[in-house]
């Protein structure tokens, strides 16, 4: 008993301080509590990768419910990461069935330094292209709001107003449907490339921004999400990073989207696990305080990430990602 007490203590306050971490840097704390699992725990993959998961739901919930609140989730750009992300949790999850525990600890090792490698390039690479965006941005948004009207209107063709008279004139029903075609294609060009966004929080804070690539966005949120049901992380390391350092969306509005995304795409992975692993009562009493601690932690967390600046977030996410990935492979393979 006095065994079980002393875990159930250290649990606790590790999912507080997983919790605070992954709300924070948005990485869902499961990058943290996978190795902590196996390394310390002694857990099997299978149970590690969906304890982790389920952690992850409820640090997530935590935070989501403060992020709603406060008004900073883009709904659009949460689905366009959610409805990809989810099938691929799920079929990461069934192919973890086959990975047994010393490979499993190699490719989490990887994974995470790759996914940490990329967080850092990418920092370093928006930090030098905000030396020349000033001018550049203002002439990026100028271009945009002359031709936003040509290119979602159906009815303008090169910045002209055609109505029905004029389409009338055209010489013959052949020339209207070249129209129309030539119309629809602006317009299918136009939502496949730049959406603008625009989101106003409860302080009165506007954040102005656009998603460049929603078909990117997309591959990337199939990418994290096969990766989390896998090895039972979320999927903020991959695409938070993407989303900040790629597409330049603001990191407040990137996180937050991403943390109440990685409630579904958890769900998703963690009911795979617990189909496939063997339930215990030591088990569900371990459960209990990792999601009451992680829930604690996402509330500080998410109070805790106002007070950072953007970079600042991306450069602590990829650091604490490669130092966790490279003393994994340490303890892995030269213990």
């Amino acid at each position: 008993m006095p065994n079980i007490i002393f875990i159930i203590i250290v649990l606790f306050i590790t999912s507080i301080s997983v919790g605070i971490i992954g709300n924070i840097i948005g990485i869902g704390g499961g990058i943290l509590l996978v190795p902590f699992f196996l390394f310390y725990m002694h857990m099997p993959p299978l149970e590690a990768s969906g304890l982790s998961l389920f952690t992850i739901v409820a640090s997530t919930s935590g935070g989501s419910l403060k992020f709603i609140k406060e008004k900073i989730i883009d709904f659009k750009l949460f689905l366009m990461i959610v409805l990809f992300a989810v099938p691929a949790a799920i079929a990461g999850s069934i192919l973890s069935k086959y990975i047994n525990t010393d490979e499993f600890k190699g490719i989490f090792s990887f994974i995470i330094i790759i996914i940490g490698i990329f967080s850092l390039i990418a920092t370093r690479m928006q930090t030098k292209r905000n030396i020349h965006s000033s001018h550049n941005h203002n002439n990026y948004n100028n271009s945009n709001e002359e031709t936003d009207t040509s290119d979602i209107n159906p009815r303008m063709h090169n910045g002209t107003v055609n109505n029905d008279e004029n389409i009338e004139t055209l010489s013959g029903t052949s020339n209207n449907i070249d129209l129309r075609l030539q119309s629809m294609i602006i317009y299918f060009k136009h939502i496949s490339s730049n959406i603008k966004r625009k989101r106003i929080d409860r302080t009165g804070n506007r954040y102005d921004y656009y998603i460049k690539k929603p078909i990117a966005i997309n591959l990337f949120s199939i990418l994290a999400g096969f990766i989390s049901g896998f090895i039972g992380i979320g999927i903020g390391g991959i695409t938070g990073t993407f989303l900040t350092a790629v597409e330049q969306i603001p990191p407040r509005i990137a996180f937050s989207t991403i943390v109440l995304a990685m409630i579904f795409s958890s769900i998703a992975g963690g009911f795979i696990h617990l189909a496939y692993m063997k339930l215990s009562f030591k088990t569900i009493v371990y459960l209990i305080p990792l999601m009451v601690g992680a829930v604690i932690g996402s509330q500080l967390g998410a109070a805790i990430s106002k007070l950072f600046k953007s970079r600042t977030l991306r450069l602590y996410q990829g650091w604490i990602i490669i130092v966790l990935g490279f003393l994994m492979f340490v303890i892995s393979y030269f213990k």
